[in-house]
Order: structure tokens, then sequence, then C-alpha cells
């Protein structure tokens, strides 16, 4: 029996900190489009910690052409721009007290793609109010990756993006049936 219960405390403990590190870092939704079309990227911001966000920035790949932001009740934004106008780098700052724990938001940009397929990188700083900058810049297997934006032709783009939106929903459904079913057995283990 005390196997089980340690076996149970175990299952919930990975499925959590797998749920957790699927959904804890900035992303751009969709994460696939096609080429050269206008997409409406959600930028989403996860609180993990105990701290409010306050400032996030979010860098432009330079293949990708930035054409409108959003405005937000919540953050106002300010664009930075090259020599040929194209936006290179998007600034929202909190109106107010930011986002707090346990909470996200989406920053929604409108993004003309370009003709070549392609992935994107975006680099993305999320300040705290306790003063922490966390550097969302790092490759996909880090513990802080860089948003990517897939550009590919055909059906895939949205059959890819609609492939992942749900996946922390779906392991935290597996993690919550695998809880039930080891307190059952245990329970009719114990009852015998």
């Amino acid at each position: 029996m005390l196997k089980q219960i340690f076996t149970t405390i175990v299952a919930f403990a990975l499925a959590t900190g797998i749920a957790k590190s699927v959904d804890a870092h900035v992303t751009l939704n969709p994460d696939t489009s096609k080429p050269e079309s206008y997409e409406k990227y959600d930028v989403r911001i996860p609180v993990e910690k105990e701290a409010n966000t306050i400032k996030v920035e979010l860098k432009v790949p330079k293949e990708l052409t930035v054409v409108g932001v959003e405005p937000n009740d919540q953050f106002d934004h300010k664009l930075s721009k090259d020599d040929e106008g194209n936006i290179t780098k998007i600034t929202w700052t909190a109106k107010g007290k930011g986002i707090g724990p346990n909470e996200f938001i989406d920053l929604p940009i409108q993004v003309a793609n370009p003709e070549k397929e392609g992935e994107f990188k975006w680099e993305a700083y999320q300040t705290y109010d306790d003063g922490e900058t966390v550097e969302w810049t790092g490759a996909k297997d880090s513990d802080k990756p860089a948003p990517v934006t897939k550009v590919v032709e055909g059906d895939g783009a949205t059959e890819e993006s609609n492939q992942f939106e749900n996946g922390p929903i779906v392991l935290w459904i597996i993690s919550i049936a695998a809880i039930i079913i080891s307190i059952v057995a245990i329970f009719k283990k114990t009852s015998k």
C-alpha cells in the first residue's frame, strides 16, 4: 500500500511538472502560419512567480513585419523603429500594478509573414515588480525558450498550431485521471 501511495505522489508530481513546464513561458499563438499572410498573433505572457509582471519587451525578427499592435486596457505600448520605419521592438508597460501570480495576458499583434518558409525566433523580456527581468531568448529545450514562429506552406500550418493548442489541458486531464485511478485502487485494496 505504501508503494502505491508513493507511486501516486510521484506520478502527480511528474504530471504537474510537465504541465507547468509546457505552459510557463512566453509564446506566440498560433506558432505556425502561412507565407505571405497577415496573421494575428497573441503574445501570451504568463506570470510564474510571486510578483507582478509590469513590462514586456518583444524584439521582432528581421524577416517578419509587425504592422499593428492592439491597444490594451492594462498596458501601454511603445514601438521602436529602424531608419526605414520598420518596427523592431514592442515594449508594453503596465498602466497599473500589471498582472499578478497565476495570471496571464494575451497581447495581440498583426504580422505580415515573409514569402519564404522558415522558423523565426522572437526574443522576449519579462520584467517583474521585484526588479527581475526574465530573458526568454534560449533554445527550444532550454529553461527560458524564445518564442518561435514557423512559417510553412499548405494546410499543415493550421493543423500543427491547433494540434498543440490544448496540450497543457490534456496533460492535466491525464494527471487527474491517473490520480483518481490510483486512489480508487488503494481504497479497494485497503477495504479487502
